[in-house]
């Protein structure tokens, strides 16, 4: 669905994803959706092609976001978790042992400009560029985020290990915070193949550099590419100009929105913070 508020076209967004220069498949996989306010980056794991279709029932479950209109953002969270119980099903099914898939996902307020979710599970990233400096919004759900230490301090076969994704466990949850939109704000969603080959003092530059989201999110993957390209890369770009005001049309729209797509009932799931 596309919504009114968003066709006043205040913010842009561009893709870039690749197998990198070590792998021949690509794993990560992602919806870019600026006309109802969707964005999801996911990596998957799993051995044979169990990656690749645990990213993509990530994204197709997390595509209904796109077209189920809702007031409460919260149920994109829901989303998350039935993507990890489908992931689970579709593993057990065929006998696939490992099979999971990160998540990062943005999603906007499709009638408060100044709003948005962002919800995440494993290591892929949200980074914001705001005046210049550069903050990473998600936290990693990896073995050296629990203990405290740097994953160069760990035992070369807990390095990168995930404590959480998608498809991984009855355990699995969905992180989400509120997010407080500001014009010139710029958004990065990222698969571990861009966080861990490019350092952040060149993710600034790339993100402040005079380019379309599409250009930044190319220059992203080629910097990773020129790192060694270890990885699947995938770049999501989603730059802010100004903030609009909200107009009749909007709150019209607002008034014949449910407050819950139909059909969808509220789940468990980590509710948003602050």
């Amino acid at each position: 669905m596309s919504f009114e508020l968003f066709k006043k076209q205040y913010f842009s967004a561009g893709v870039r994803t690749d197998p990198g220069l070590l792998r021949h498949d690509n794993q990560d996989a992602y919806q870019c959706c600026p006309g109802s306010g969707l964005f999801v980056v996911s990596d998957g794991m799993g051995g044979g092609d169990g990656g690749e279709v645990a990213s993509r029932i990530v994204t197709d479950v997390l595509g209904k976001a796109a077209w189920m209109p809702g007031k409460d953002l919260s149920y994109a969270v829901d989303l998350c978790s039935e993507a990890s119980r489908t992931i689970a099903q579709y593993a057990a099914k065929h006998c696939m042992r490992g099979m999971g898939a990160t998540i990062v996902g943005i999603i906007l307020a499709p009638f408060h400009p100044g709003e948005a979710l962002l919800f995440s599970a494993g290591d892929s990233r949200c980074y914001r560029l705001r005046d210049h400096q550069l903050q990473q919004l998600t936290t990693d759900h990896t073995v050296a985020e629990a203990v405290g230490i740097p994953e160069e301090k760990l035992a070369p076969q807990l390095r990168s290990v995930l404590t959480n994704a998608a498809g991984c466990g009855p355990n699995f949850f969905a992180e989400a915070q509120s997010l407080e939109i500001r014009s010139g704000d710029i958004y990065l969603l990222c698969s571990d193949g861009i966080s861990r080959q490019v350092p952040d003092s060149e993710i600034t530059e790339k993100l402040q550099c005079d380019a379309s989201p599409r250009e930044k999110a190319d220059a992203l993957v080629e910097a990773s590419l020129r790192h060694g390209g270890n990885d699947n890369a995938t770049a999501l770009v989603v730059e802010f100009g100004t903030i609009p005001a909200v107009t009749d049309d909007v709150l019209r729209e607002e008034a014949s929105c449910p407050d819950r797509p139909e059909g969808e009932e509220e789940d468990h799931a980590t509710p948003p913070t602050e």
